[in-house]
């Protein structure tokens, strides 16, 4: 069977790449460096703003991508490439029916997330995910820069809030997708991770065949449909292994980690018998 070679490798963060402490891997960073040396670059992709993720990798943000709020904005080693930006009128429409519906407003600004002051007591939550926050008495009275809505459900009812509401709403007019058990993520019409994946591979002129990534749910689905090499990590959504090409171990066992240094031990050449089906 004919080898490809991966020129760029992608991975979610929570429940992906990040461990059972939602802390980066032992040796993730000298990984990273030693696949660069190999001609292969690595791209975080993530429901977090590109703020967040920036002070998540301070020694290699001028060495990699970050894909930021499902797609909405991409930092190519340091340098923007793509920015969505969300209608003021469509989120302020979004924020009332969060309130109406009872659940928590994100509104995911491009320099800030804005969160309603009468949800100040998630604060410690919310900043594990947003590392700037502003409290405000209003959501559907901000005027500012933003590429993504997202949804808090403190119940982690998520699947149900889309099923019921979240879907029926907006899911014709923009990209929605069920980001873990407590998120439902709103984003404009065709923005998802896999569209920033597909974004930064022309970039590098890379086909699908040199692309490699890793996801655990539903708005991780775009992205590892996009590569031929798209790896669901086993602790993942089931009803995603119909979909998805390959199966990881989970990320409490390193799956992501292990997988890339099989990679880098090959030299980066790989087939799709040296992986697991996930099927």
């Amino acid at each position: 069977m004919d080898r490809d070679h991966i020129g760029l490798i992608a991975s979610d963060m929570d429940y992906t790449l990040l461990d059972e402490n939602g802390q980066l891997p032992e040796g993730f960073t000298e990984l990273v460096r030693a696949l660069k040396e190999e001609g292969i670059y690595f791209a975080a992709a993530s429901g977090r703003p590109l703020y967040t993720l920036e002070a998540m990798f301070p020694d290699l943000r001028d060495r990699m991508a970050l894909i930021g709020d499902n797609g909405g904005a991409i930092r190519w080693r340091g340098r923007d490439i793509y920015q969505s930006r969300m209608p003021t009128a469509d989120y302020r429409e979004m924020a009332i029916a969060t309130r109406e519906a009872g659940d928590i407003g994100v509104l995911c600004g491009l320099e800030s997330a804005y969160v309603e002051r009468q949800y100040q007591s998630y604060a410690r939550v919310l900043g594990q995910f947003y590392t700037r926050v502003t409290y405000v008495d209003d959501l559907t009275v901000l005027d500012v820069p933003a590429d993504k809505y997202t949804i808090y459900l403190p119940r982690g009812n998520s699947q149900e809030a889309y099923d019921k509401i979240y879907g029926d709403l907006y899911g014709e007019r923009f990209s929605v997708a069920v980001a873990g058990a407590n998120w439902v993520d709103i984003m404009n019409r065709g923005v998802d991770k896999g569209a920033a994946l597909r974004a930064l591979g022309r970039s590098l002129n890379l086909t699908s065949a040199n692309l490699m990534a890793f996801g655990d749910t539903y708005n991780d689905a775009e992205m590892l449909c996009t590569a031929k090499y798209g790896f669901l990590m086993a602790n993942g959504s089931q009803d995603l292994r119909a979909r998805v090409s390959f199966l990881a171990p989970p990320h409490w066992d390193q799956g992501v980690i292990r997988i890339m240094r099989q990679v880098l031990d090959q030299g980066g050449w790989v087939s799709p018998t040296d992986f697991n089906p996930a099927h």
